[in-house]
């Protein structure tokens, strides 16, 4: 298959849009409805002269899928043989597997994994309720699409409830073995119970980042499976909920009679679990667009940097704005008690104008003296109580100045005046 080629007369190719132990997925624009679709080809290996096995569970996927119509499934539209290579034309589901959410985004939160987990849950109780268990629920077969809808998707594997499976088949199924229920593993049949086990692994998973068993190999975790319970979620996620914990230990259970009956059920009791404040949930491309996944740590869940939570508080600039009001009310109201306090009467009188030496930059004398001839004058130091700096010159709201060389003892209402002639002492520093 190539880009451009067109199907059936109908369906020109875009892309590739993945692959698989038996198929290859396109994108496909459906030229007599305007709209795009997934193709599914069967790989060139198997046609119905190689693997007549193969062709016949393709064939039934497209059969079992096109009488099962829900909001939380994948549909089928068509399908045919194109240069001896069947295919299958589903819904594209604008979006990313779980698997790919949880591998660049890592794990999810519990409101997440509860809302992903409950419409799967859905989805599987609608379809066990058509005499059809999946088989192969697993994060590859779930599709998040841009508005937040979980799909299942490749009932590849799904088998009727009344198809019996021969004693050692289970090994040969085409879904992962690490997502199986220990009972199919050892060969017996699957029924609703077997996919209420896969589930609960999913969920564990969105919620942990991890499987509850790890080992060097799918032998290795399958032994695990069948040897002992799974660890409890916080083992691996010390944040989680324990009513969550809770639903997870019965959904994996190792009897299928220990479980859930029925996927409603298992939807059931997630949704009973006590919501934690939900957080965004993961973004996903909107249509027509390539995926642009971006990244973060695997265990960052809040998690993936911390999630800014706005609170309707006052913001920071707000904040700034009221702290300089204050620090300026505070400023004004300490200059009016200076100021009140050096034209009280009954305040301390200003320094006595007395000669003393010139400022460390003037010549010094052996006598400090005044002078007449202005000079640079200091520059008023701070002070614990400033005083008043004197002026060169006599300004309209001042006095006369008064010649004698002594300080105008000040009166009731009016400022201290300094001699023009004299030299101030400069302030002292504090």
């Amino acid at each position: 298959m190539n880009a451009t080629d067109v199907i059936d007369g109908r369906y020109r190719l875009e892309r590739l849009l993945g692959t698989g132990g038996m198929a290859e997925v396109w994108l496909a624009e459906d030229q007599r409805l305007g709209r795009w679709v997934a193709v599914k080809f069967l790989r060139e290996a198997f046609t119905a002269a190689s693997d007549a096995d193969a062709v016949a569970a393709f064939e039934r996927e497209a059969r079992v899928i096109a009488r099962l119509q829900h909001a939380n499934i994948v549909g089928v539209f068509d399908a045919g043989i194109h240069e001896d290579r069947r295919f299958i034309v589903m819904e594209y589901v604008h979006g990313y597997t779980l698997r790919e959410l949880l591998e660049t985004q890592g794990r999810m939160t519990e409101p997440e994994a509860i809302r992903y987990g409950s419409q799967v849950a859905s989805a599987l109780q609608y379809a066990h309720e058509q005499g059809v268990v999946h088989c192969d629920i697993k994060p590859e077969n779930i599709i998040i699409n841009e508005t937040g809808v979980a799909k299942v998707a490749d009932f590849g594997v799904a088998e009727t409830i009344n198809r019996t499976l021969a004693p050692g088949q289970a090994q040969d199924l085409l879904g992962t073995i690490a997502y199986l229920a220990p009972e199919v593993i050892q060969g017996a049949q699957p029924d609703p119970r077997s996919d209420v086990y896969a589930l609960g692994l999913t969920v564990y998973e969105m919620v942990a980042g991890r499987l509850p068993f790890s080992g060097t190999s799918a032998a290795a975790i399958a032994g695990q499976r069948l040897a002992a319970p799974a660890p409890l979620l916080r083992t691996h996620a010390r944040g989680a909920s324990p009513e969550l914990e809770a639903v997870l230990a019965r959904a994996l259970a190792l009897s299928p009679e220990d479980r859930f009956a029925t996927a409603a059920a298992f939807g059931t009791a997630l949704r009973r679990v006590p919501l934690t404040p939900a957080q965004p949930a993961h973004v996903v491309a909107p249509p027509g667009r390539p995926p642009q996944l971006r990244r973060r740590q695997p265990t960052a869940r809040v998690r993936r940097g911390a999630v800014r939570q706005d609170s309707g508080g006052v913001s920071g600039a707000t904040m700034l704005v009221v702290i300089g009001i204050i620090l300026i009310a505070i400023g004004v109201g300490a200059a009016a008690a200076i100021f009140l306090a050096n034209y009280d009467s009954g305040g301390t009188p200003g320094p006595t104008p007395t000669p003393t030496t010139e400022p460390a930059t003037a010549t010094p004398t052996p006598e400090p003296e005044a002078t007449a001839t202005p000079t640079r004058q200091p520059s008023p130091s701070p002070s614990p109580s400033p005083s008043p700096s004197p002026s060169p010159t006599p300004t309209a709201t001042e006095p006369p100045p008064i010649e004698s060389p002594t300080q105008t003892t000040p009166g009731p209402t009016s400022p201290p005046t300094i001699d023009p002639t004299s030299t101030p002492t400069p302030s002292a520093t504090p």
